[in-house]
C-alpha cells in the first residue's frame, strides 16, 4: 500500500516507520524537520527493539507528495483548520483518510470536505515522545483501535491486516462514536490534569485526591457516552486507571504542549464533546470546569 504520513510527531513517526519496515511504501511529510530527516533518517528507540529507516521518502510540502491509497493524519487537532483542506493532492480518488489524532467530531468534518473518500479513525494507546528531529522514544504499549465513520467492514478488516501485518497490536471497534468516547475516558482526565497540576501521570496515580479527580472525570465521560447511546462498561474506568499506574512518570501530549507553551487541544478534546453531550441532555460539569481552567492557563502563556 502507498501511505502518506502527515504529521511527524511521536505518533506519525512510530507507526509510519513500522508500516514502512513491513514493506509498504510510506511517504512522510516533514515540513520544518525536512532537512534533518532527509540527512539523518528516522529512528525509533523502542522497548520492543530499535526501528530505523536511513533513507525515508520525505517531503517538505503536501504538493510534492504522490497520491496515496491512505493518508494518515497525525497532526495536532489545533492545526486542523489548515491541514484538513490541504489533503486533496495526496489522497487518491476512492482512497482513505485515517485520522490518528486526539479529539471528537473531526471525522465528520473530513467527510464533508472529501465525500468520495473513506474516513477512518485510528486511536492510539501508546507512550511515546519525540526526542529530536527524526528520533522518538517508545516506552510502552502501542495498540491502535480502528473505527469507520460509516459502516465499512471490509475497510476495517483491511486496516486491521495492515497494522497487524506490521507487527502492531490492533483492534476493530467499528463505529467512530464509541471509539472516540472510549479514548476520551483516558484523554480527558490525564491530559488536562497533568497540565492543571503541572505533574506527570505517576504523580496523579500517587495521590488519593488526584485519583478521585481522575475517577470523577472518567465516570463523567462514561455517563455522557450513555446519554448519547454509547455503552461503556464501568470496569473500563478501572482498567484505564490500572494501566496508567504502570506507565511511570509519563507526560501526555497536552502536557508536552504546555511545557513548550504551544496551543492546547482544549476545543478538540473537551469543548466538542461537552457540546455534544449537552445536546443529548447531559451536562459534563467536572469536564467543563477542567476545560475552563485549561483555557485560563493557555491564555496566560500565549499572551505573555
Amino acid at each position: 500500500m502507498d501511505i502518506a504520513i502527515v504529521g511527524m510527531g511521536a505518533i506519525g513517526t512510530y507507526y509510519g516507520v513500522r508500516l514502512a519496515l513491513a514493506g509498504n511504501t510510506v511517504h512522510f511529510l516533514a515540513h520544518t524537520e525536512y532537512e534533518a530527516v532527509k540527512a539523518g533518517g528516522l529512528h525509533v528507540k523502542s522497548y520492543l527493539g530499535n526501528f530505523d529507516i536511513d533513507a525515508p521518502l520525505v517531503y517538505n510540502s503536501i504538493e510534492a507528495m504522490p497520491p496515496c491509497d491512505m493518508v494518515c493524519v497525525c497532526t495536532k487537532a489545533t492545526t486542523n483548520d489548515t491541514i484538513f483542506g490541504s489533503l486533496t493532492p495526496v489522497v487518491k480518488p476512492g482512497g482513505a483518510i485515517l485520522l490518528m489524532q486526539n479529539g471528537f467530531g473531526a471525522e465528520e468534518r473530513l467527510a464533508r470536505l472529501y465525500p468520495d473518500v473513506r474516513i477512518f479513525a485510528g486511536l492510539c494507546f501508546i507512550t511515546s515522545y519525540r526526542v529530536s528531529p527524526g528520533h522518538i522514544n517508545h516506552d510502552a504499549y502501542g495498540k491502535i483501535s480502528l473505527a469507520s465513520l460509516v459502516p465499512d467492514a471490509q475497510g476495517l478488516a483491511d486496516l486491521y491486516a495492515l497494522f497487524t501485518g506490521a507487527g502492531l497490536e490492533a483492534e476493530v471497534i467499528g463505529d467512530v462514536l464509541p471509539a472516540r468516547f472510549r479514548k476520551l475516558v483516558w484523554n480527558i482526565p490525564y491530559n488536562g490534569l497533568t497540565v492543571a497540576l503541572d505533574c506527570t501521570t505517576l504523580e496523579l496515580a500517587s495521590g488519593t485526591a488526584a485519583l478521585s479527580s481522575v475517577r470523577t472525570l472518567m465516570t463523567e465521560v462514561v455517563e455522557g457516552a450513555a446519554a448519547c447511546g454509547v455503552t461503556i462498561d464501568p470496569s473500563f474506568v478501572d482498567e484505564m486507571m490500572g494501566t496508567t499506574q504502570n506507565m511511570g512518570a509519563y507526560e501526555p501530549s497536552m502536557k508536552i504542549d504546555y511545557n513548550h507553551h504551544r496551543p492546547l487541544e482544549v476545543e478538540a478534546i473537551y469543548r466538542k464533546v461537552i457540546a455534544y453531550t449537552a445536546d443529548h441532555g447531559y451536562r459534563m460539569a467536572a469536564t467543563s470546569l477542567l476545560a475552563d481552567e485549561l483555557d485560563i492557563i493557555q491564555a496566560r502563556y500565549l499572551s505573555a
